[in-house]
């Protein structure tokens, strides 16, 4: 849903220059919906909200770094910090323009035909942000449900050990049949208690590299050897071989499915205590900039 930011803002500043001073009016009723310019392989990054009656835009522009790369790619959720406006490294401006500013935001050669008619600076203030994401391979369990070792830290659990930790591996057990295929969370409340166990023993099917227990892996199970285990029965059975224990025929297959995932990321902005030349606020809601990762 698209949610929308009113704020308006009349201040009222004397003009030395004119006896009756002038008002001047600011409407931020920006969408909060941000884009960004620049990735890890640019000097900055700009993080922006525009809208076009009148043409105006909010821009935030801040090193791409090491450290603020995870901003965009976190490795725990949420992931939060704060940025200080210093009006060299890192700045953030409110803009009016005589047409679209979209020409002029990320373009290394701007747009000719648009000019910044007026341009004001914070002199100080924080930026705050919050990073969250959900579910990254698609496995059907939520990322923070996959820190196995409950230290807080995703990338030092990896079931299989194949090098992919748990929260990106659609695989969590490497025997070539997807986690969300092995029905880890049947009922979808979060608990993991009820998941599939074939055999009754301590793993559950997704963490269980023979599901049968027939002294098989799961992995060698696969008669066609083409990374579907759900086609390939023994005669006259009516359960795919790596759940039927009655039927144990090995064929051997060491070539692990490729793994993708997809990363959805949430960041939330606020602009703190910030001073510009025309406003002064505690707390400016800047908005949420949103992007997939797909690996």
């Amino acid at each position: 849903m698209r949610r929308l930011f009113y704020l308006v803002l009349c201040l009222v500043f004397c003009i030395t220059s004119c006896d009756d001073g002038d008002v001047i009016s600011i409407n931020l009723d920006f969408d909060k919906e941000l884009e960004r310019c620049g990735d890890e392989n640019t000097a900055n990054y700009v993080i922006y909200d525009i809208k076009n009656d009148p043409y105006e835009s909010l821009t935030l522009l801040f090193p791409s770094n090491s450290t603020n790369d995870i901003i965009f790619n976190p490795n725990v959720s949420p992931y939060e910090g704060t940025l200080a406006i210093n009006g060299s490294s890192v700045r953030f401006n409110y803009r009016i323009y005589d047409g679209s500013p979209l020409g002029l935001i990320c373009e290394e050669i701007p747009s000719s035909s648009v000019n910044i008619t007026q341009d004001y600076e914070a002199n100080n203030g924080t930026v705050s942000f919050s990073s969250t994401f959900i579910d990254d391979d698609n496995d059907d369990i939520p990322s923070s449900l996959e820190d196995l070792n409950n230290n807080g830290d995703l990338e030092d659990d990896d079931s299989d050990g194949d090098g992919i930790p748990n929260y990106k591996d659609e695989d969590d057990d490497g025997d070539n049949v997807p986690t969300k295929d092995e029905n880890p969370d049947p009922d979808n409340d979060g608990d993991l208690s009820d998941a599939q166990n074939t055999d009754g023993d301590d793993l559950p099917d997704y963490l269980d590299t023979d599901d049968d227990n027939d002294g098989t892996i799961t992995r060698y199970e696969d008669e066609n050897i083409n990374g579907n285990l759900f086609d390939d029965f023994a005669v006259a059975s009516i359960l795919p071989r790596f759940l039927d224990p009655d039927n144990s025929d090995s064929f051997v297959n060491d070539e692990l499915n490729t793994n993708s995932f997809n990363r959805k990321v949430t960041v939330i902005f606020n602009i703190l205590n910030v001073d510009i030349e025309i406003l002064s606020s505690d707390i400016i809601e800047f908005g949420t900039f949103e992007l997939e990762i797909q690996n």
